[in-house]
């Protein structure tokens, strides 16, 4: 009789395999009679889109899935209740290469391309991968990535046509690979980024034929981490995560003896705040100080109430540690899911900022270490009535995720909804697909890794019974883990 394999050494393998999946260009179906429960009918005709890094094994070197190529998948539920997998690579110049090659040829934000710095000389600056986030606009798809311009992919075939900078609106800046849309006003709104002894934002807002609307933008002491920014109508909010740069370290990665992750760490001599940039015209910068430490990577939503009163949702840690992400241990090592354990979870907090404080306060909204928040996707700006996160059941940590979580943001008296996964699958970022007639009602999709089974599946949630499971679950093969996502409804 074959003993069971010990849980911890399970979680390993199976995130192992779902983080260093690479199956490549797909065009699956799924027919309805395999799927589990059947495709609610208000989601046919809609589709799921994910991106994330898909090739991380490159060669004999693991790149850290910062660093790992962008894969876009598109999950089609269609009207016979079955489901189309598509999912492309981002035929970014870097990919090119490194197909071409078979091995790294370019240095990443956390991955050298050889382990004798001598080869790593002249092998330029970080590499666009395109992995992170992928947002539908103007007829295209667009790609993210952390410090460079967004790549357009044909909305159906997912073919690369190329990076997008929006007329030479972002040529030469570094923008965020989270680009939030006002559906209130239909407007793109982009995050440029520049780095130094201080950090300038620029804020730029898009209508739907891709004309500059507005601008606004400023100067902020000291060099701070910026990952993702929440918006109201008066506002654009980001975190005010100070940076320390450690000048050995930044050495060793310019002369490729190391890598940029390792030369920078958050500055905890520092209180956590917020800033918040005036959205109209040029007043100054508000600087509000939190009640305690917090390194935001997400945000939620913002809004306003009738007197100026600012309400910003947050996913915040109190330390951070760059490079060991997802587990990430180096190019010959595999992924460990126990190390993102080691530096406590995020807490989700509600900031409440009044007129003209320059301090706020803040309640965390459960005791679940929380991430990749989202909620009605036309809510951006003003209130909202539910939040959907990853987390885990046990509340000492957030990622690896296992659960999915739902909280009502109108009455904190009601208990939170909480799914759990079974061992060794884990949950990707939950999606809200709402409904027409109820904003608190509707979907919840979320990608679900099995690397034990070698399966994802696509898991649909009523929003309103989350924690009775599933209504359907659609198979699908191993695919990698995905980082963000959107919903588009049928007809979008």
């Amino acid at each position: 009789m074959n003993s069971p394999v010990p849980t911890a050494l399970a979680r390993t393998t199976s995130w192992n395999k779902a983080m260093s999946a690479s199956p490549g260009p797909l065009d699956v179906h799924v027919p309805a009679d395999r799927i589990e429960g059947t495709i609610p009918a208000a989601l046919l005709g809609g589709r799921v889109l994910s991106n994330g890094p898909g090739w991380t094994r490159i060669g004999d070197r693991t790149a850290h899935p910062f660093d790992g190529h962008g894969y876009v998948r598109s999950l089609r539920l269609l009207e016979d209740g079955s489901c189309q997998l598509r999912a492309r690579f981002v035929r970014t110049p870097s990919y090119v290469a490194e197909e071409e090659a078979g091995h790294l040829v370019h240095r990443g934000l956390a991955t050298n391309p050889s382990s004798l710095f001598w080869q790593n000389l002249r092998k330029g600056p970080p590499r666009n991968v395109a992995n992170t986030t992928i947002v539908p606009w103007g007829g295209r798809l667009l790609a993210g990535w952390e410090a460079g311009a967004p790549y357009a992919l044909d909305p159906e075939s997912l073919a690369t046509r190329g990076e997008e900078r929006f007329g030479g609106l972002i040529d030469d800046v570094a923008t965020l690979a989270h680009l939030r849309r006002d559906h209130s006003q239909g407007r793109l709104t982009l995050c440029n980024v520049t780095q130094g002894r201080n950090t300038t934002l620029a804020f730029q807002e898009l209508d739907e034929q891709d004309n500059l609307v507005s601008q606004s933008g400023a100067t902020i002491d000291g060099m701070l981490f910026i990952h993702d920014y929440a918006f109201t109508p008066s506002w654009f909010v980001v975190g005010g995560n100070p940076l320390s740069l450690k000048p050995g370290a930044l050495l060793m990665s310019m002369v490729g003896a190391g890598v940029f992750f390792n030369a920078v760490a958050p500055d905890t001599r520092r209180p956590g705040c917020l800033h918040l940039l005036p959205r109209r015209g040029d007043g100054p910068v508000r600087t509000v100080e939190l009640p305690g430490p917090a390194f935001v990577v997400h945000f939620g939503n913002a809004f306003e109430q009738a007197d100026g009163t600012v309400v910003v949702d947050v996913c915040a840690f109190e330390d951070f540690t760059f490079g060991a992400e997802f587990g990430y241990q180096g190019p010959d090592a595999p992924f460990d899911p126990a190390l993102p354990e080691a530096r406590g979870p995020q807490s989700l907090y509600r900031i409440t900022v009044p007129p003209e404080a320059t301090t706020a306060s803040w309640v965390r909204l459960t005791d679940h270490g929380v991430d990749f928040p989202r909620f009605h996707p036309e809510h951006e700006g003003v209130e909202t009535p539910t939040l959907f996160g990853a987390t885990r059941r046990d509340t000492r940590y957030s990622d690896p995720f296992d659960s999915i979580i739902a909280i009502d943001l109108l009455d904190p008296e009601r208990p939170e909804q909480l799914w759990t996964a079974p061992e060794t699958v884990f949950m990707g970022e939950p999606l809200f697909a709402p409904s027409d007639d109820d904003p608190a009602q509707g979907h919840v999709l979320a990608i679900l890794s099995d690397g034990i089974r070698g399966e994802t599946t696509l898991a649909i949630f009523d929003a309103q019974a989350l924690a009775d499971g599933p209504v359907a679950r659609i198979p699908l093969p191993l695919l990698p883990i995905a980082f963000h996502g959107e919903w588009e409804p049928a007809g979008k």
